[in-house]
């Protein structure tokens, strides 16, 4: 990556990042368009967190990422961090877990079937909107 490059990078992160690494589980979900019904891809799945900021995590997993643009419930231990206030203040939580979208999905270079996954969290303004209202039902029925 150029100079150049990765001052774009940084100019688009609005948040800075806390390097944080601890385990963490998370099930994805995908919207059914003709029925609008949420639905669960696989059970809870195992990763570990590389970073966080306010509005959002980098983990790391060595199972099938989940899709680009997908639903996550991320459970993990936020509350050691000093950011934690505003990630609650901010963030959608559910079932003591953070609810968040895909954004970002790369294999990693180093190991062969091992992924690094970038997740945007909702915020509570975004738990109206029926995409997110279809989730919240699935989840909440699972718990």
């Amino acid at each position: 990556m150029n100079r150049m490059e990765a001052q774009d990078t940084q100019d688009r992160r609005e948040f800075f990042r806390i390097n944080f690494s601890t385990p963490l589980q998370f099930k994805a979900y995908s919207v059914d368009e003709k029925s609008k019904s949420s639905k669960s891809l696989d059970s809870a799945t195992r990763g570990i967190s590389q970073n966080v900021s306010q509005s959002g995590i980098l983990f790391h997993t060595k199972t099938n990422p989940p899709a680009l643009s997908s639903l996550v419930w991320l459970n993990l231990d936020i509350r050691t961090l000093k950011i934690c206030q505003e990630i609650e203040n901010r963030a959608l939580v559910l079932n003591n877990g953070l609810v968040g979208r895909v954004v970002r999905v790369e294999e990693d270079n180093h190991t062969h079937n091992s992924y690094d996954v970038g997740v945007c969290f909702l915020t509570n303004e975004e738990r109206g909107n029926r995409e997110v209202q279809q989730l919240l039902s699935e989840i909440n029925q699972g718990a």
